[in-house]
């Protein structure tokens, strides 16, 4: 068997590993394996400009010599070091976007962030042009859709995954119920709101739809489901599941709700799908007495219905409510969802008990 290759622990310069307080205080986790390349009292890392500090940060996670970063980020030009950073890749304004970090050196997982944000060039735009860059600020700006990650818009989003969630959301279901073709345009629009009140209300007022009077046929989902369609059929539905679906017989009879039936698979499942402004969309899937049902279950579900033309995920409705929650005092604060989960994204709510 071979000799296990130590490159980190390579240690070139005698007092290698002594770290000196402010070392460990600017570097956090990184201070071990630059106290090798840079031995205390780590003179030549500290004179280094904030930027090449960060710079030997990320490429500590990269496949070289301890000794072959501290001379890029020592010697190498600006581009060269940008481009060792971006996998060879140009990467204009990179160097001088790494010094408004800050002084203190990043995990290198944020670092990731801010490099897959960097490679985008719209964002790159945005973040050539930031004064400070805060990683709270780089979080938010990756939960939106690239076409509203511009100034006009970010000076007007609360520092709330909550707030950018939802903007998130309405950008996407605004574009689901004007085309794709309209996207830069609704982007456009929102740039010259003047507040963040003006811009969370042109998001809810791009989710009313142009027309009414609309009718929307209910999907057709695939042979492995069958869909409720008189009352008889609804209530033994209700009694096989042991649920209220009875309840919502006016709005099965006059078209705002449509219920299925899941009758092929390892369990059965009732699942009801709401229209609203954005179409049809999954409201409810459960299984006998309002019982969770298996992860491939519902993923099964999920995919049967995307593929028919509808759609998961919030109602306009509620999400147009929340958008003038985030940014007006006297109706919020908002109470955002929890999203974390793929479960918790599918924003199914009970509509049965």
């Amino acid at each position: 068997m071979g000799t296990p290759m130590t490159r980190r622990l390579g240690r070139p310069h005698g007092r290698a590993g002594v770290m000196t307080p402010l070392l460990r205080f600017l570097a956090g986790a990184h201070a071990e394996a630059l106290a090798i390349a840079w031995p205390a009292p780590h003179a030549g890392f500290l004179a280094l400009p904030s930027a090449r500090r960060h710079a030997a940060a990320i490429l500590l996670a990269r496949d070289l010599e301890l000794s072959e970063i501290a001379h890029v980020v020592e010697y190498g030009r600006d581009g060269d070091v940008a481009k060792h950073l971006m996998h060879g890749q140009a990467a204009g304004g990179l160097m001088k976007s790494l010094s408004r970090l800050g002084e203190t050196l990043w995990d290198a997982a944020d670092y990731d962030l801010f490099l897959s944000l960097f490679s985008d060039e719209n964002t790159a735009q945005v973040l050539r042009h930031t004064d400070e860059i805060r990683l709270p600020q780089l979080r938010l700006i990756r939960r939106l859709p690239v076409l509203i990650r511009v100034p006009k818009i970010l000076r007007h989003i609360p520092d709330s995954h909550g707030a950018a969630d939802d903007l998130a959301d309405a950008f996407r279901l605004a574009v689901r119920i004007r085309g794709k073709e309209d996207a830069a345009g609704i982007a456009r629009r929102w740039e010259r709101s003047v507040s963040a009140r003006r811009l969370f209300d042109m998001a809810a007022e791009d989710l009313q739809p142009n027309e009414f009077g609309k009718q929307l046929v209910p999907p057709v989902l695939p042979p492995a489901f069958f869909r409720v369609a008189d009352r008889k059929t609804l209530e033994q539905v209700a009694l096989e599941f042991r649920n209220c679906l009875r309840d919502f017989t006016s709005d099965i009879a006059t078209g705002q709700m449509a219920v299925y039936v899941l009758r092929d698979g390892v369990e059965r499942a009732v699942l009801a799908l709401r229209r609203d402004t954005a179409g049809w969309r999954l409201a409810e899937a459960r299984g006998k007495d309002n019982e969770d049902l298996q992860d491939d279950t519902l993923r099964f579900i999920v995919d049967a219905v995307e593929r028919a033309g509808a759609r998961t995920g919030e109602s306009s409705w509620a999400l147009a409510r929340r958008l003038h929650e985030h940014v007006c005092r006297v109706c919020g604060p908002a109470h955002a969802p929890v999203r974390e989960t793929w479960r918790d994204q599918l924003m199914l709510g009970s509509l049965w008990g």
